[in-house]
């Protein structure tokens, strides 16, 4: 889904994501408490994570800042609530005609934002049993700010001129700082994030984790977090920060999938069944003398998944390969599935570990049914690297 942000009135974000609530500013919640982030290995990738090309930016950036609180899950689940990844989101400007499509602060569809409702059973900050954090006193008076004030926001991390004159970063050493480029726009997402952290550490009186605080001066400013003590009150006149901030907590510990073998979603070999003929063992079998990959010994009809989290870049026919199914993973390298009986996958795919993506089979140059199959370090042949180190490396053994 490609977000379009079109319309002047502010909605609250009403995001149906997981059931609990993780590091919330509830009324039985002492300001200041911290949650620690749940540690995964890997994004989710696809429509309910991250794409695959910005997986790295994202782990990288978390990286460099050194702050527990920033992980990777924590600044996808911001870039989904900001943008839904679109690098080309904008919020429009007050006095711009509005056509009903989605909001100032909320990139959603209309359509989008009833499916998430309808998810979550009520809208975001819709406190029902009138017990809920906007019920809580800050003690101090809220100050007279209007969401539909806020300055116009693009990109996917979704700067404002005024914060990308101060935060933007040059991340791809090109030359330019470049709002619309995620390669720029998510370290300096980092980067602010991690200053904000720092920030907040420095007022523990104020109501909400630090965590939350910093995600509240993400989404307004840190004068409007000083202005309410902390994070604001759902019933105030900045509900959508609330809504925001409740949003990111609920579903970043959504955004990973763990490693190991056997996972689903993580990391996991292709198929149930015995190594066969090893990676380079020589033969006249082989046009280069020398088998690219590794075999799996298993009978046509042997369900075969993907290794872990990608996006399909070829599936089909593949001349000697037979039917086959390539991916590329979000560390840049690529695995490849041949001999297919039959294909599942098809290109553009979104995939976790464990996602069916066709049956064994002996298809093309076979001698008999079995999974033939490759890691490289780019979609083609003739790039293939060794692959049980890099299984090894993911926690899977032959």
């Amino acid at each position: 889904m490609v977000p379009v942000i079109v319309a002047v009135v502010v909605t609250p974000l009403s995001i149906g994501l997981g059931t609990v609530l993780l590091g919330t500013f509830e009324d039985d919640k002492a300001p200041g408490t911290e949650v620690t982030a749940p540690k995964g290995t890997e994004l989710k990738a696809g429509d309910v994570g991250v794409p695959v090309a910005y997986a790295r930016l994202i782990r990288d950036a978390a990286a460099d800042c050194g702050d527990e609180l920033l992980t990777a899950p924590v600044l996808a689940a911001q870039l989904k609530q900001e943008s839904n990844f679109n690098p080309r989101a904008r919020s429009i400007a007050a006095d711009e005609p509005t056509v009903g499509s989605g909001s100032l602060t909320d990139p959603r569809s209309a359509e989008q934002r009833a499916k998430d409702e309808k998810a979550d059973g009520k809208p975001a900050g819709d406190d029902a049993d009138g017990s809920g954090p906007g019920k809580r006193s800050s003690g101090r008076e809220l100050p007279d700010v209007s969401p539909a004030e806020r300055p116009v926001t693009r990109g996917i991390a979704q700067f404002s001129d005024a914060d990308w004159a101060a935060e933007g970063v040059d991340g791809n050493n090109d030359g330019v700082k470049d709002v619309l480029d995620p390669s720029d726009a998510i370290p300096a997402q980092g980067r602010k994030m991690c200053r904000l952290l720092r920030t907040a550490g420095k007022h523990p009186d104020y109501r909400g984790t630090r965590l939350e605080l910093a995600l509240s001066g993400y989404r307004s400013s840190w004068k409007a977090v000083e202005g309410y003590g902390g994070v604001p009150r759902a019933s105030g006149a900045d509900g959508d920060t609330y809504d925001y901030v409740k949003a990111v907590m609920k579903s970043y510990p959504k955004m990973v999938v763990p490693a190991g073998r056997g996972v689903s979603g993580g990391w996991t070999l292709p198929v149930e069944g015995p190594a066969g003929t090893p990676y380079h063992q020589r033969g006249p079998a082989w046009s280069t003398g020398l088998h690219t990959g590794v075999d799996f010994v298993v009978p046509t009809g042997t369900q075969v998944g993907a290794i872990g989290p990608g996006e399909v870049v070829t599936a089909g026919p593949g001349g000697d390969y037979g039917n086959q199914v390539v991916i590329r993973h979000e560390d840049g390298t690529y695995s490849q599935y041949a001999h297919l009986s039959q294909v599942e996958a098809v290109v553009g795919q979104s995939v976790q570990g464990g996602t069916l993506i066709g049956w064994s089979g002996d298809t093309g140059n076979a001698t008999g049914p079995h999974l033939h199959f490759e890691v490289r370090t780019g979609p083609a042949f003739g790039s293939d690297v060794p692959p049980v180190p890099y299984l090894r490396d993911k926690g899977l053994i032959l």
